[in-house]
């Protein structure tokens, strides 16, 4: 598929760091210390920035991070910073789609409509074929100008917030 794009998601992003802070036994100290909270949050929010800049701002919270933290900016680095995990597979900036929610959607509902683990090629088949007829009949209603499902209320006002911060970052009023 030369076309398909390769991203990760979001969420399992930032669960993957709350997973390791959890590991850490960093839990309390976020809980208790505004700071520590703050660059985590900050790490975190390294995935939303320009991929040309994510480099130097990591470094830059490096350069402040408080002591606790050490542990998990060398395993932040590691994995995401230093190449095993591209930086483009982690950059959700100026994406329109930051998780993977449809296609785990998609999985659930091809998995439900297959109805058994190990189904006979025959009903494999049918189901596929019948997927098929589904997005031709999608493709046809979008071409004639129908529309696509809407954001929440909640995904518009994450998205102003985030719209926001986007502006301020490309000031230069959120690099201190």
């Amino acid at each position: 598929f030369p076309v398909a794009i390769h991203a990760g998601c979001m969420f399992h992003f930032n669960q993957a760091i709350h997973r390791k802070i959890t590991q850490l036994g960093l839990v309390n100290d976020c809980l208790r210390n505004e700071t520590v909270r703050d660059q985590c949050r900050q790490l975190m929010a390294l995935s939303l920035i320009p991929i040309d800049e994510v480099k130097s701002q990591f470094q830059r919270l490096k350069s402040i991070m408080s002591a606790s933290l050490d542990d998990l900016f060398v395993y932040f680095k590691i994995p995401w910073v230093a190449g095993v995990v591209p930086i483009k597979m982690w950059s959700f900036h100026n994406v329109d789609h930051r998780t993977n929610n449809t296609s785990e959607a998609y999985n659930l509902r091809f998995a439900t409509r297959l109805s058994r683990k190990h189904p006979n090629i025959w009903s494999f088949i049918q189901l596929i074929q019948s997927e098929h007829a589904r997005f031709e009949h999608i493709l046809i209603q979008l071409d004639a100008g129908a529309s696509t499902s809407k954001p929440s209320t909640k995904t518009k006002a994450f998205q102003l917030r985030l719209d926001t911060l986007y502006n301020r970052f490309h000031e230069k009023e959120l690099l201190s």
